[in-house]
């Protein structure tokens, strides 16, 4: 490990110091929850659909849901977002150790929420950060961290059918959410 890698490691670590979530988390019925943070990796295969499914489960539910975007791919001078620059994690926009820009999660970290829910399939640095410091009283992920920060985690499997498998681990969740009494 070279000594950019140990300060880096040290900043991360007292950053995450400086945000945690002092939330009591746990597991919650849908009756209790009223709103939900959804952070989508735009790379995952059919991430729109995803999107679509997320909202439309929210409206079903009664749920006022915010979905965040990471989008670390390279983007040409000639080609546009995907999605909403106000709600999108660029790759630029994080700083040296890999922490998202304050202003672009705030919502995440400094307001309250029933629910936090991360499709991002990666243990990478702005994740792993938002996971902690989110201020959620339920939190469901797809990797296990350091820390443990979330309350429940679903892993994928085999895709079996046309959804991409972040559809099938989202139905999944939602089907959990509704046994939990």
């Amino acid at each position: 490990m070279t000594m950019f890698d140990i300060l880096k490691k040290f900043s991360r670590n007292r950053r995450i110091r400086k945000y945690v979530s002092d939330v009591e988390t746990g597991l919650m019925p849908l009756s209790s929850i009223s709103t939900a943070n959804v952070v989508i990796d735009v790379e995952e295969p059919g991430f729109d659909v995803l999107k679509d499914d997320i909202m439309a489960w929210g409206r079903s539910t009664g749920i006022k849901v915010n979905i965040y975007f990471f989008d670390f791919r390279r983007i040409g001078k000639d080609e546009l977002l995907l999605t909403s620059i106000t709600n999108t994690i660029l790759k630029k926009e994080l700083d040296w150790v890999g922490m998202p820009d304050l202003k672009k999660v705030s919502g995440l970290i400094d307001e309250k929420s029933d629910l936090f829910i991360s499709m991002v399939d990666n243990r990478d640095f702005p994740i792993d950060f938002l996971a902690r410091c989110t201020k959620a009283r339920f939190k469901i992920g797809r990797c296990e961290y350091e820390g443990h920060p979330y309350d429940m985690i679903l892993a994928g499997g085999e895709t079996t059918d046309l959804r991409s498998e972040a559809r099938q681990i989202f139905a999944a969740i939602t089907d959990f959410l509704t046994k939990i009494k």
